[in-house]
Order: C-alpha cells, then sequence, then structure tokens
C-alpha cells in the first residue's frame, strides 16, 4: 500500500555510495557500526496489511493473525525506517573517501538538482555532535536529510522528509517526515532506537498517519512499546469515530525466535498511557460487538476466544493468546510485560516532526 513508499522511496539514497571506489575504503570520520536495532521477527514482520481490519475465514471467529499481523507489520515499518539510515552513513563514507564536503548531483529520482553537506562539529538543538550531514533540494532550499551524530558513546539523530528526496513519488505525501533517534549509552539496554514517523495522508479504512515506537536490546531481548494512530479506522461499529491507537508492548528473543506482545485499542484523544487493560484487545472489540448487536455473552467470547493477552509468536507468527494458554516453550519471566507501557495516545495523534535547529 501507499505508505510503504514512505520507506521503500528512501533507499534511493543507495545510488549515492556509488561515488566511492570499487577498492577497501578507509574514513577519517567515524562511522557508526550500526544505527538501528534489529527486531527479532516474531514481533516484526511484512505479513498483513495495513488497515486495522481483514476479512478474515468467514468462520465467525476473530482470529489472532487478523488481530495481530496487521500490529507486527506496523512494527516493520518503524524497523526498515531506522535500517535506511544506515545506508545514508554510507554515504559519509564515501564522501569522506572523495575528499568531499559538498557535492551537489541531479537526482535520478525526481531530476531536480540536491546537495549534501557534512561538517565536523555542531550544536544542533543546544546538544553538541561530532558530525552533521544533511541533503537540501536546491532549487527550493528545502531540507531532506539531516543526520546527526557522536561517536563515544555512538547516539544520533536523523530526520528525513521523503517529499524533499523524490519530488515525483511524493507527491501525495508532502509533509511526511521520519525521525530515528540511536543510543548505545544507555542503563538499561546495549541499545535503543526511537523511530517516529508524522504527516502520512491516510486513505483507506486503518491506515495509519502517525507512529513512533521505542526500541531496546539487552543481550538477546528486544523489547518494544509504542502507538501507530489510525484516524479513520472503522473495527465493528461503524458509528465509532475520532480514531484509535494501537497501543503496545512486547518482547522478542532472538535465541529461541520466539515473542510476546500485548495491544491496546485506546481512542486516539485518550491522555494517559494506562491503557493496556481498559482498552484491551477484548474489552474494546466486546464493547463494539455489543454496541451493534445484542449477543449472548458465550456468543462473545466464543468470537473473541483469540483476542486475549497477551498474545504468543513465532516466526510463523500467531500461537495463542490468554494468560491461561501460555505454550510451555515461553517462560513466565519473559512473557512478564508489567512495567511497560505505550505512549500517550493523544500525544501519538498530535506528533509533529521537523529538522533540528
Amino acid at each position: 500500500m501507499k505508505n510503504l513508499k514512505l520507506i521503500a522511496l528512501l533507499i534511493s539514497f543507495s545510488f549515492m555510495i556509488a561515488c566511492s571506489s570499487d577498492d577497501e575504503v578507509t574514513s577519517s570520520i567515524d562511522i557508526p557500526a550500526q544505527f538501528s536495532v534489529d527486531i527479532p521477527q516474531p514481533i516484526s514482520a511484512n505479513a498483513g496489511g495495513l488497515s486495522g481490519r481483514t476479512s478474515g475465514d468467514g468462520d465467525g471467529v476473530i482470529e489472532g493473525d487478523e488481530i495481530y499481523e496487521s500490529l507486527r507489520h506496523f512494527i516493520k515499518i518503524g524497523e526498515g525506517s531506522a535500517e535506511i539510515v544506515e545506508l545514508t552513513l554510507l554515504v559519509a563514507v564515501a564522501l569522506e573517501v572523495q575528499n568531499i564536503r559538498t557535492f551537489t548531483f541531479e537526482s535520478e529520482d525526481d531530476n531536480r538538482e540536491k546537495r549534501i553537506d557534512l561538517v565536523e562539529g555542531v550544536t544542533r538543538g543546544g546538544v553538541a555532535y561530532d558530525y552533521e550531514m544533511t541533503m537540501i533540494d536546491v532549487a527550493d532550499n528545502e531540507m531532506a536529510l539531516q543526520l546527526l551524530w557522536n561517536t563515544d558513546p555512538v547516539e544520533g539523530v536523523a530526520i528525513l522528509k521523503p517529499y524533499n528526496i523524490n519530488r515525483d513519488e511524493q507527491t501525495d505525501e508532502p509533509n511526511a517526515f521520519v525521525r530515528i533517534e540511536y543510543s548505545e549509552d544507555d542503563a538499561t539496554y546495549d541499545a535503543t532506537m526511537t523511530v517516529s514517523i508524522a504527516g502520512i495522508q491516510p486513505v483507506d479504512n486503518g491506515d495509519i498517519d502517525n507512529m513512533k515506537m521505542f526500541v531496546g536490546k539487552k543481550g538477546d531481548i528486544v523489547e518494544v512499546m509504542g502507538n501507530s494512530n489510525h484516524p479513520n479506522i472503522e473495527i465493528v461499529d461503524p458509528n465509532f469515530t475520532g480514531g484509535r491507537n494501537y497501543a503496545f508492548v512486547g518482547r522478542g528473543d532472538e535465541s529461541t525466535d520466539l515473542g510476546v506482545i500485548k495491544l491496546a485499542l485506546p481512542p486516539s484523544s485518550t491522555t494517559t498511557s494506562d491503557v493496556l487493560e481498559d482498552f484491551s484487545v477484548f474489552a474494546v472489540l466486546e464493547a463494539e460487538i455489543n454496541a451493534v448487536a445484542n449477543l449472548d455473552q458465550s456468543i462473545i467470547d466464543a468470537i473473541l476466544a483469540e483476542a486475549l493477552s497477551p498474545a504468543y509468536f513465532n516466526n510463523d507468527g500467531f500461537i495463542t493468546s490468554g494468560t491461561d494458554n501460555k505454550p510451555a516453550s515461553f517462560d513466565a519471566a519473559f512473557v512478564d510485560l508489567s512495567g511497560m507501557n505505550p505512549f500517550v495516545p493523544n500525544d501519538i495523534q498530535n506528533l509533529e516532526i521537523d529538522f533540528i535547529q
């Protein structure tokens, strides 16, 4: 769907890597080996769509795959955004190898002139950084990319405006921004990243406009906490308006290929992050079913038999859900997500991103 262009078209940066020679390159610029955190496949996958609704198989049960595959896809979008930044770091290497600090070229994507600048020792937003790389759309003097980083410890921030990267492909997304914050200086985790996306124009029912996700890695364990905002979503009740968040916390294990997620569906206007119980998937779907039909609770329980919390995953996707249904392969401590909360839904509904001055 169209929102994937936000990620895929950023790969247009890769053509700039051709500036470097085919030989092994060396650079005096200290380039971080990583600028993203890999999220285990059980909780991050390309399967599913961008909408909160799926058609199901007609058996009357809202199945776990119907509920959770879109969420795994939203997480994958955030992960993919961060991975693009690692490509842009290769551009810095290419410029350094050629002893270039300013590079102007005509983009093969939109045939517009772009300029890349690489500088050392800058202060942005009151923070000192070792390096800054920017990309400008020259004709309008509009920023397309800002990448700031320090090397000891490794930490930094990248902000991208896809419209200024490729005007031809992003005509329907002129206000979209992506922001990735990365750090290897955290008391709890080996590495963290926070991915924010704002300003997407939703078209279909359930499409996202904004999202924000924190990811922390410690050893083989990766924890995620975040929200995606869906301003036009219709799940069951056609009279519901105002949008909802997919608000989630989860954990994945790279060594066992297992994952666990708690998901809530609070209204976008909710002003607390304490949403995992009151707005759990089961509670929200139960309320929406009751709003449109007069069913016995036993029938509702059967319809929502896989909408329990937490939900368990492996590399193939959803396994089962519910505290009483925990598979034996899942350790009790691993599935304990207490103390983890998503962001405040109203903050994500109103999320804005801009370049750092």
